[in-house]
C-alpha cells in the first residue's frame, strides 16, 4: 500500500495494521540501520505477548531488539503490555541491557506505535520510556549511546478520530478553572463535587465527558477509592490554552480621559464587579510587558454601568481602553485583589485570555505561568 494515498484504518483488521505499521517501521530504520526480521512473538521473560519485534544490526555495537506495541486509537492513558504489573497508568519501562564478558551485547527497548500519535501521546510515551511512531513516519526511537532517529511533521495519512470533548466552549472552561486553581491542585474530586464547584452550573453529564477525556490524556490520575486529582495541572493548562477560544469573547473599544489610577478610584468607588484583565492583569502579577492600553473585563450586565462611570465613549480608533465580555460569569470568578488598584482576573483566566491578546501576550503570559502559577502549584502538589 501506498501511505501516501491515505489509510481507512477502521476497514483494517488488528492484523492489517499491525503489518502496516511494521513495514512503516522497517523504511523508518532502513534509512540509517540493517533491519533483521520484523515478527510478532511472545518475548521470552516478560510473560507478556507483544505485537512485534525488530532487529537492528549496529555495526561494531550491540544487537538492539526493539519491542512493538501497536494501538488502532491510543490514548496516553492507555497500557501496553510491559514488564511487571499492570496498573491505572501509562507505565515507565526500562531499557533492558544483557552483557557478555563485560561487554554490552544486547539491548531491549520498548516501541509505542499507532496510525498517528499527538503532541500529548509522544509526550507521555518519552516521559515513561518509550520510543514511538506512527504511520506517516513521525517517530522518536532511541536507545542512549546505541541508536536515535527522529521524524516530526509529517502529515498523518488518516483522518484522526475527534476528540471526546471539546476544552474550547465557555461550559468546559467552568470545568477546567475549577481543576487548575493553584489552591484547589490537592483535591481528591469526585466528578458531582466538581459539578458543584464550577460555576456557572454544569451538567453532570458535560463533567463525564471532560474527566473521562483528561483521564484518557492523562491529566488527571485516580486516586483508588478516593476520586481523582489533576496530575499535571501545567499540561493542562497548555491544552486549555491550545483549545481555548479567545475569538467568542465580546470586545468593546473604549477612549477615557481618566488616567488607570483614577480608572482604579472609580472602579472602587461604584463597587463595580469588573477585574483588570489581560495585560492589566499580567502586569500586576508578573511585571514584566507594560502595555499603554487599559484592559478590563465585564459582565455583559455590567458594562454599560462601567461605561458611564468612566465617562467613556466607544470608538473605531484611538481606544485606550478594551473591555472584554465574556460568554458568562465564570470567567470573572475567582477575582484575587492584587494591589490597591482592584481586583484582577485570576491568573490561570489572566494566562490563556493574554496570550491571545496579541502584541507581546505571549511573553505576558510566560510570565504568569512562571512567576506565578508554577511557584503556587508546586507548594500545593500533593505528595
Amino acid at each position: 500500500m501506498n501511505f501516501a494515498e491515505g489509510v481507512n484504518i477502521t476497514e483494517l483488521t488488528p492484523q492489517e495494521l499491525e503489518r502496516l505499521l511494521m513495514s512503516r517501521l522497517k523504511e523508518i530504520l532502513g534509512t540509517t540501520y540493517a533491519v533483521g526480521a520484523i515478527s510478532s512473538r511472545t518475548v521470552s521473560g516478560t510473560n507478556q505477548g507483544i505485537d512485534g519485534i525488530a532487529m537492528v544490526n549496529i555495526p561494531d555495537g550491540p544487537k538492539v531488539v526493539l519491542l512493538i506495541e501497536c494501538k488502532s486509537q491510543p490514548r496516553p492513558s492507555q497500557v501496553p503490555p510491559a514488564p511487571g504489573p499492570r496498573s491505572a497508568d501509562f507505565p515507565a519501562v526500562a531499557i533492558e541491557k544483557k552483557f557478555e564478558h563485560g561487554k554490552l551485547r544486547e539491548v531491549r527497548a520498548w516501541v509505542f506505535a499507532a496510525p498517528s500519535i499527538s503532541e500529548r501521546m509522544a509526550e507521555v510515551c518519552v516521559e515513561h520510556g518509550w520510543s514511538w511512531f506512527d504511520l506517516a513516519g513521525n517517530c522518536q526511537i532511541s536507545v542512549p549511546g546505541v541508536l536515535s532517529i527522529s521524524h516530526r511533521g509529517k502529515p498523518p495519512v488518516h483522518v484522526a478520530a475527534r476528540p471526546d470533548a471539546n476544552l474550547g466552549t465557555a461550559e468546559a472552561a467552568r470545568v477546567l478553572r475549577a481543576l487548575l486553581l493553584p489552591e484547589r491542585l490537592a483535591t481528591h474530586w469526585t466528578q458531582r463535587e466538581l459539578r458543584e464547584f464550577s460555576y456557572p452550573n454544569v451538567s453532570l453529564g458535560l463533567v463525564n465527558k471532560i474527566v473521562a477525556h483528561l483521564r484518557n490524556e492523562h491529566y488527571l490520575e485516580y486516586i483508588s477509592g478516593d476520586g481523582f486529582r489533576v496530575a499535571e495541572p501545567e499540561k493542562l493548562l497548555l491544552a486549555w490554552r491550545d483549545a481555548y477560544r479567545f475569538d467568542r469573547i465580546k470586545q468593546q473599544q473604549w477612549f477615557t480621559l481618566l488616567r488607570e489610577s483614577q480608572v482604579s478610584d472609580v472602579i472602587r468607588k461604584h463597587q463595580l464587579p469588573v477585574a483588570w484583565a489581560a495585560f492589566s492583569a499580567a502586569s500586576r502579577q508578573a511585571p514584566t510587558v507594560r502595555q499603554p492600553r487599559m484592559w478590563l473585563m465585564a459582565n455583559d450586565e455590567h458594562v454599560e454601568a462601567l461605561r458611564d462611570a468612566l465617562e467613556a465613549k466607544s470608538v473605531d480608533t484611538g481606544a485606550n481602553v478594551t473591555v472584554l465580555v465574556p460568554p458568562d460569569a465564570g470567567y470573572l470568578r475567582y477575582k484575587p485583589e492584587e494591589d490597591q488598584a482592584g481586583p484582577c482576573t485570576h491568573p490561570v483566566q489572566t494566562y490563556v485570555d493574554v496570550w491571545h491578546a496579541g502584541g507581546r501576550g505571549q511573553e505576558a503570559a510566560e510570565a504568569v505561568l512562571t512567576q506565578r502559577l508554577r511557584p503556587e502549584w508546586a507548594k500545593r502538589k500533593a505528595p
